[in-house]
């Protein structure tokens, strides 16, 4: 066997070894996700929490120490900040799960109208597909309004996952030399120097990514729930908190978010949703324009194609969740396809 077909083995041999887990994954993905929730939530938050705990060790304190001190201040923080938002987004949840009904049949009420307004100028076939498109699209509504009602309420009972989630991070923190170490001695002493280099390049992309999305989100966030206190819209600081979240998606993020805050406008009167309409403008605006640029810059790296391409692929194999981890799993995809592809252009140098 030449040293040609070995390598062209050698790299068949690791595509495949590669692709039949990520089969098996896509293919049980939805009892790996609830099984696996909240460890992965417990890497990104003791992932997140990581420089923090790093700086104050710097200044001489024990590991346990810092990390205590960390948990301690950012739990505090999060404590005081729920005290006061946790209420009013509690009871504006409730109010919206109380309301939605009414809006639904407000929605249907205002199709109907529409409907009896132009029918008479049409012709019969012409009504009866309209017709049949406003009960489609009446039945679309009250299903989406069901699910929003779950969600709201799964949101709490969530809690548990974000409980062990915590857990789960505090010791990862704590241990992290041990599974630094455990990571190590299951890498190959002579891949572990490029692991090592892998891994620094993973980290600055993703640290990047991540401090400045959550940074974005929580400006526009606040933002937008002073801009709907302003015009006195419905549910001002969920609609804010929705709108936040929202730009933690790229391109489409802020469209998911501003979906909610047009309908309860509406919902309300066509001028106020002309008005949450004009403050969600506004707001990408500034966002697109000031925001990003100062606190992400080119954070990935990434084309913009390659980018809703990545979104699109997990929306359609993971839903929501996987839009919110597509850009930061694409981007690490990218550094290990490059380490890759630059292994494979200088073997066959």
């Amino acid at each position: 066997m030449t040293g040609k077909t070995r390598k062209i083995l050698i790299i068949i041999t690791a595509f495949l070894l590669m692709l039949i887990p990520a089969v098996f994954i896509i293919r049980n993905r939805g009892i790996l996700w609830s099984i696996l929730k909240p460890f992965v939530i417990g890497i990104i938050i003791a992932y997140i929490f990581n420089p923090l705990v790093e700086a104050l060790i710097k200044r001489g304190l024990g590991r346990m120490t810092a990390v205590l001190i960390v948990y301690s201040a950012v739990l505090s923080a999060a404590a005081g900040l729920m005290s006061f938002l946790l209420p009013s987004v509690y009871r504006e949840a409730m109010k919206m799960m109380d309301i939605l009904p009414s809006y639904a049949l407000r929605a249907k009420e205002y199709l109907d109208g529409v409907y009896l307004r132009f029918s008479r100028s049409l012709t019969p076939e012409l009504r009866e597909a309209i017709r049949n498109n406003i009960d489609y699209i009446q039945e679309i509504v009250i299903i989406q309004v069901n699910r929003t009602a779950d969600k709201l309420v799964g949101i709490f009972k969530g809690l548990v996952n974000w409980i062990i989630a915590l857990v789960v991070s505090f010791y990862l923190l704590k241990d992290k030399d041990y599974f630094l170490d455990l990571i190590g001695y299951i890498i190959p002493v002579r891949l572990r120097q490029d692991t090592a280099r892998v891994g620094r390049e993973i980290d600055s992309v993703l640290m990047g990514f991540i401090r400045g999305e959550l940074l974005v989100a929580l400006v526009v966030g606040a933002l937008a729930s002073i801009g709907f206190l302003l015009i006195d819209l419905n549910f001002a600081i969920l609609m804010g908190i929705i709108t936040g979240l929202g730009e933690i998606i790229p391109y489409f993020g802020p469209i998911l978010g501003g979906v909610p805050v047009v309908v309860v406008g509406l919902m309300e009167s066509p001028t106020k949703a002309l008005w949450a309409i004009g403050i969600v403008l506004i707001i990408q605006q500034l966002e697109s324009g000031i925001i990003t640029p100062k606190i992400m810059g080119d954070s990935v790296g990434m084309h913009p194609v390659f980018i809703i391409l990545s979104l699109l692929v997990a929306a359609h194999f993971f839903g929501l969740v996987g839009m919110l981890l597509a850009v930061p799993v694409a981007a690490v995809i990218k550094v290990l396809a490059m380490y890759v592809f630059d292994k494979i252009v200088n073997s066959v140098r």
